[in-house]
């Protein structure tokens, strides 16, 4: 399933995020996907996720689609994964994809064991020209402070966060947390946008990526490509 990122000041589609569903059925992907680390099932469906979406991103390529990237969850095991660069690089050489159409998301749960490897990897990811989104900060362990020696591109808050620093008293907290983030040359995405209020809102802070089912919910890749297609429309 694809969820599109917009654009906070204009509306305008500008990617997806790929997000894992259990076909026909009702289990919601923070029950199934615990188990499929526990088991390490998480390492082969991790695979196969990136590697429908590096497929995806060419078909898009293919059908001249400008606005084909797609940012994709990684969860810490597989940032452990010894063949992870080098499975990255066979996947963009393989589907001829460029490494700027594609992206990785990562929990802050990666700084819990092994930092220095993680980084490391994570260092040899952007070194293959692939992004890397730092997913639902401000849930966990957030330290700003980490933010000047992770390599990371972006940071998506999350909704709890939104909700809490959209109230009046605590405006100011989140203008100038997202001025911190622009100061260090990241970007930021806010998840869990539900209002046109809430994107209005937003919008006066300066936020440069919105996502939430204000927008869209999440989608079927064939409808996935007439949201493309339709937002060209728009030009």
């Amino acid at each position: 399933m694809y969820q599109p990122i917009v654009d906070a000041m204009t509306g305008r589609f500008k990617y997806f995020e790929a997000l894992i569903r259990i076909k026909d059925s009702n289990i919601p992907p923070n029950i199934f996907i615990p188990v499929a680390e526990e088991t390490g099932l998480i390492l082969k469906i991790g695979r196969w996720v990136m590697e429908e979406a590096m497929a995806q991103i060419k078909i898009w390529e293919n059908m001249g689609l400008e606005n084909r990237k797609i940012s994709v969850n990684v969860s810490p095991m597989q940032i452990q994964d010894y063949e992870l660069i080098s499975f990255l690089r066979d996947e963009l050489i393989k589907n001829n994809v460029d490494p700027a159409d594609f992206e990785i998301e990562i929990t802050e749960s990666v700084l819990l064991e092994n930092r220095e490897h993680n980084i490391k990897v994570l260092e040899n990811i952007k070194e293959l020209g692939i992004k890397i989104a730092l997913d639902d900060f401000g849930t966990g362990y957030s330290s700003l402070s980490y933010l000047t020696y992770i390599p990371v591109d972006k940071i998506k808050l999350d909704k709890s966060l939104k909700d809490r620093f959209l109230s009046l008293d605590n405006s100011q907290v989140i203008k100038g947390l997202i001025s911190l983030c622009h100061g260090l040359d990241l970007k930021v995405v806010v998840e869990g946008v539900e209002t046109l209020d809430e994107s209005e809102n937003l919008k006066i802070q300066n936020v440069d990526y919105l996502q939430g089912y204000y927008f869209s919910k999440p989608m079927k890749k064939e409808d996935a490509t007439l949201y493309i297609e339709n937002d060209i429309k728009k030009d």
